[in-house]
C-alpha cells in the first residue's frame, strides 16, 4: 500500500481532476484505489458519488485509532472507493481539539481495511493549514499539481516549503518523498506565458517537474461534472489525458 498526498496551496490548479485522473489511470493498470478526500468543498466526493454512513470529519474528529476504515464507501467508479469529506470537516481547522495535526495518522492506526488497497491517494485541501498537514503527515509521498501561471507556480514553492518543514521535524514525517511535480491545463501549442512559466519550473525544480504535462481539454471538466471516469468520456480529448494519466500511474506505482 502506497499513500500519496495530492496539493498546491493555490487553488483552481484542477487538483482533484487530476487525483480522479491518477486514480483513473492507476485502475487501468490493475491496482485497487482508494480515494481520501480532505477537502472541505468535497469536489472528489461528488464526482465519485461517494456517500456512506460516516466520512472523514466523523473519523478525524473522533479521533480514536483505527477507525478510519469505517469511513470507506464505494463509489460509481469501477475499482475506486472513497473516503468521502463534507463542509464540517473545515471545523477541524479553527476547533481546539488534541493533536489536531495527528488526527489522520492516529485514524490509520490498525485500519486493517486500508491493506486491501495498492494505492491511497489523498486529495488535499488549497491550504496550508490543519487539513493538509494531516495528509503530509501520514502520506508516503507527496505530489504536487500546478497549471502553468505565475500564481500557480508561487503555490508550489509555497506547498514546497511546508514539505520541507515536515520532513525536518523527526515528530512528524521525516520519510515523506517528494515525487515531483505534474503541470496540468497546458496549452497546445504552448502559449509564451506556458513556456515561461514551465521553464521557470524546470529551472528550479529539474527532473522533479513530471512528463507528460496535461494538456486543457474540456474532456477533464466533463468527467468531473458527469460524475463518470474518463474511460467513459467518448472523445479524442479523453483518451489523450488518458494516455497521459496512466503514464503517470505507472511511475507512481513504480516509485518506492
Amino acid at each position: 500500500m502506497k499513500v500519496t498526498a495530492i496539493g498546491n496551496r493555490k487553488g483552481g490548479v484542477g487538483k482533484t481532476s487530476v487525483t480522479l485522473g491518477l486514480a483513473t489511470g492507476l485502475r487501468l493498470i490493475g491496482k485497487r484505489v482508494l480515494v481520501i478526500d480532505l477537502d472541505p468543498q468535497a469536489n472528489a466526493t461528488d464526482a465519485l458519488e461517494g456517500a456512506g454512513e460516516f466520512d472523514v470529519f466523523d473519523v478525524l474528529y473522533g479521533g480514536e485509532a483505527g477507525t478510519l476504515g469505517q469511513a470507506i464507501t464505494s463509489t460509481t467508479w469501477s475499482g475506486i472507493d472513497v473516503i468521502p469529506s463534507s463542509e464540517s470537516l473545515a471545523r477541524l481547522e479553527t476547533e481546539a481539539i488534541m493533536t489536531p495535526e495527528m488526527r489522520l495518522k492516529t485514524a490509520a492506526w490498525g485500519a486493517e481495511e486500508l491493506e486491501d488497497y495498492d494505492h491511497i491517494l489523498i486529495d488535499l485541501p488549497p491550504a496550508l493549514g490543519r487539513l493538509t498537514l494531516n495528509g503530509l503527515i501520514w502520506a508516503d509521498r507527496v505530489v504536487v499539481v500546478t497549471e502553468p501561471a505565475a500564481f500557480s507556480v508561487k503555490g508550489v514553492t509555497e506547498f514546497l516549503e511546508t514539505v520541507k518543514k515536515v520532513q525536518s521535524l523527526p515528530h512528524l514525517n521525516p520519510a515523506l518523498e517528494f515525487l515531483g511535480i505534474i503541470i496540468n491545463k497546458t496549452s497546445s501549442p504552448l502559449t509564451g506565458e506556458h513556456n515561461f512559466q514551465i521553464g521557470e519550473l524546470e529551472s528550479e525544480y529539474g527532473a522533479d517537474v513530471r512528463v507528460p504535462h496535461l494538456p486543457l481539454r474540456t474532456a477533464m471538466q466533463d468527467s468531473i461534472s458527469s460524475r463518470s471516469p474518463l474511460t467513459k468520456m467518448n472523445s479524442r480529448g479523453a483518451m489523450v489525458l488518458t494516455e497521459k494519466f496512466v503514464a503517470h500511474a505507472r511511475y507512481l506505482d513504480g516509485a518506492n
